[in-house]
């Protein structure tokens, strides 16, 4: 981009080259780097490199060929994924900021090997353990402690503080259950049996949610390094930035696209601010955003890419495992929520643009859309290859390994994207590495799972719930939602949703909410607490990028992602608006387009604009107006509409005399 784009008002805006936009992409990272907390993640060299990519290719190898010729029993398979998973992670992950950065220490060695034995003692024993019924020996119970130990200790280190605090307190729970108050009060449990529950059963550390990482997770995340490798990620920038790039407000709506086609295949909101926000929110700072306000959008719209179908930021797999239904069926639930969560942050770009007279980049200097699917189109195919082979009822498995041998057939059409040896084994290792932090998350949830489970007091708490709200619907879905946001304060959304789940599905359940719908409300909450004060790691790792305040852009990006925490009420309240619920197309259509006027009043009263700057009544009235459309029913839409048309008018009426006058 050659010539100087003037975008806002008469102001002379600098020139945006690649070479400012590159510079800028590396002061972002770097800031984003200083702003978190935790150690980094080391980068080994020399022949500790060698042995590092010879362990992560083979984990990679081992969980490819299972998909393809049939998975081990759930505790081997189980096990010797995580065995792989701790190992590396006390190799790759240093204990404190003072802890060498290039090679793991002694003590880190010791860990490596301890985690690595102790669960792998699991995947030799299977038959001898699964034969015993129950009985454990004394080098069973010592391995076991040091498994649960370890598992704290590397989620520590990947995760930080939060999710091993709170999966302590099930430790903790479970031993003095004689000594909780009221409801919580149980048996309680001997520390031999609660070591039995959490290593010796698949009930705990290899349990339904570790058994999820060790097949679906990892090898979709696996298939996202791969279409990274080929240069499928710059397809979908150089697609959103040829689509959006020319509209008001263009970079921003780039961040909405690209955002959302990441959000296909990863399954982490940081992920998708560090691939995608490294390009839009330079872009968006350029044209005339507060650095506050791009990182924002950046992270709403990364946020709601955990919501896109297929991977439903890894979680669609849980989702199906719990409720038992086929993985398509939850693809097809979560079309509407994701496209009525976008187009509520696309409605508020639009009017924040025209509100500040933002113009788009200049057409000439952006690629034509027709050239980017020419040049590109074909990268895009292995996400069809994978949704075909579903469509077929194969399983996801299946059809993930067919998605990656596309993308890896398909690298060879051009010389600059072809994978050799060498890039292969890269992206091998690099999807290994993407793949600890979630799988180490998923086995420390075990903890939860298992003592909730061993207590019983999961239906206790459902129990609670509904006594606390009387078994009314609003107010058990409102305790819900702030369970999965506290839950969710830090952790990864998988296992915040794991946990909130685990809490609160019984009590919706009890009072007449359908399963599927359930479990997606517990998710969008789930996701969307990566945008929630206090601790919202999606927005903290924009904001750093950004180089703006970190709590400003969080609520800003609360403010923009609204609309995400009203659409899960909705279809609790009209199942009907999700397309796995339709029974009469003709209701379904009109519920859809009254909530997506909805979702754009919303939009018009979050940013107080509509035609013209809104007074503080007409914006109530906007939200009045928005929540009676997006509700479903013919009564509240004909109010939603009339206090719309009425919005209009006096808007009109305002611009008209301020041209004449």
């Amino acid at each position: 981009m050659r010539s100087p784009l003037h975008l806002r008002g008469d102001i002379h805006m600098p020139v945006i080259t690649a070479e400012s936009v590159a510079a800028e992409n590396a002061a972002a990272v770097k800031a984003a780097e200083a702003s978190e907390k935790r150690p980094k993640r080391r980068n080994p060299k020399g022949k500790l490199g060698i042995f590092i990519t010879c362990v992560t290719v083979m984990l990679a190898l081992f969980h490819l060929y299972t998909s393809a010729f049939g998975l081990l029993p759930a505790m081997q398979q189980r096990s010797f994924h995580i065995t792989f998973i701790l190992f590396l992670i006390f190799l790759l992950y240093p204990a404190t900021k003072n802890s060498p950065a290039d090679k793991p220490t002694a003590l880190d060695w010791v860990l490596a090997i301890a985690a690595a034995v102790s669960s792998f003692y699991i995947f030799v024993m299977y038959v001898s353990i699964a034969n015993r019924g129950g009985m454990h020996t004394e080098l069973e119970l010592y391995l076991g402690a040091t498994m649960i130990l370890l598992t704290f200790e590397a989620s520590r280190r990947v995760l930080g503080y939060a999710l091993p605090i709170f999966c302590a307190f099930f430790l903790f729970f479970a031993y003095y259950g004689r000594s909780m108050p009221g409801p919580f009060k149980h048996f309680g449990l001997s520390v031999p049996r609660i070591i039995e529950e959490l290593y010796l059963t698949t009930d705990g550390l290899f349990g339904l949610v570790s058994g999820v990482s060790a097949t679906y997770i990892f090898l979709f995340i696996l298939f996202g390094a791969f279409l990274s490798s080929t240069g499928t990620s710059q397809f979908f920038n150089d697609f959103a930035m040829a689509l959006t790039g020319h509209k008001k407000g263009g970079p921003a709506k780039i961040a909405v696209i690209s955002s959302a086609l990441m959000g296909t295949v990863s399954g982490s909101t940081s992920a998708n601010v560090a691939t995608t926000g490294a390009f839009t929110i330079p872009l968006m700072k350029k044209i005339g955003y507060p650095p506050y306000y791009a990182g924002a959008v950046e992270a709403a719209a990364s946020t709601g890419g955990q919501i896109m179908p297929p991977v439903l930021g890894s979680a669609a797999f849980i989702i199906a495992d719990s409720v038992g239904v086929p993985y398509l069926k939850v693809i097809v639930a979560s079309i509407v929520p994701a496209l009525l969560y976008f187009w509520g942050i696309w409605c508020c770009l639009s009017l924040q643009a025209s509100k500040l007279n933002l113009k788009g980049l200049n057409k000439e200097d952006l690629p034509k859309i027709s050239s980017v699917v020419m040049k590109g189109g074909y990268k895009s195919l292995p996400l069809f290859v994978i949704i075909y082979f579903l469509v077929q009822g194969y399983n996801p498995l299946y059809s993930a390994c067919w998605g990656i041998g596309a993308a890896v057939l398909l690298s060879f059409f051009k010389k600059e994207d072809r994978l050799n040896i060498r890039s292969f084994i890269a992206t091998l290792e690099d999807g290994s590495k993407s793949a600890l932090s979630v799988a180490v998350a998923c086995t420390l949830v075990g903890v939860v799972i298992g003592m909730m489970g061993a207590t019983g007091i999961a239906l206790r708490i459902g129990d609670a719930i509904l006594s606390y709200t009387a078994g009314q619907l609003t107010m058990t879905l409102i305790v819900t939602m702030a369970i999965a946001l506290l839950l969710g304060m830090g952790m990864p959304t998988t296992a915040s949703y794991v946990m909130a789940s685990a809490v609160a599905v019984p009590a919706l359940v009890t009072i007449g909410c359908k399963p599927l719908d359930v479990h997606f409300f517990v998710f969008f909450f789930a996701v969307l607490s990566s945008v929630t004060p206090p601790v919202c790691v999606g927005a903290y790792t924009a904001a750093g990028m950004a180089g703006a305040n970190p709590n400003k852009t969080a609520f800003t990006a609360v403010k923009m992602a609204l609309s995400g925490f009203i659409v899960p009420f909705v279809f609790i309240y009209s199942p009907e608006i999700l397309l796995t619920n339709v029974e009469n197309w003709f209701l379904f259509t009109q519920a859809l387009i009254t909530a997506i006027i909805g979702v754009f009043v919303l939009s018009a009263a979050i940013e107080s604009y509509l035609l013209d700057k809104l007074s503080w009544i007409e914006r109530v009235a906007a939200f009045a107006a928005a929540l009676c459309m997006i509700v479903p029913g013919w009564r509240s839409d004909a109010v939603g509409l009339a206090i719309l048309a009425l919005l209009y008018f006096l808007g009109c009426r305002r611009v008209t005399a301020r041209l004449a006058g």
